[in-house]
């Protein structure tokens, strides 16, 4: 795959991980990835986001 396939891509799943979180369908999820990182749930909210949406990206899946 070229690197604007996977950015654009990436950048779907972005969306789509920010929608969830809109949502608050990623809860269990942020406090995970927020208590495993040692990350604030708020205060680094883009943080846990952007890293759920690599995992997605690399993974293809949640």
């Amino acid at each position: 795959m070229s690197n604007q396939h996977n950015e654009k891509e990436f950048e779907k799943i972005m969306q789509e991980v920010e929608l969830l979180d809109r949502e608050g369908k990623l809860e269990a999820d942020i406090q995970t990835v927020s208590k495993v990182y040692g990350l604030h749930e708020d205060d680094d909210r883009e943080d846990i986001l952007f890293f759920i949406a690599e995992n997605i990206f690399e993974t293809g899946r949640l």
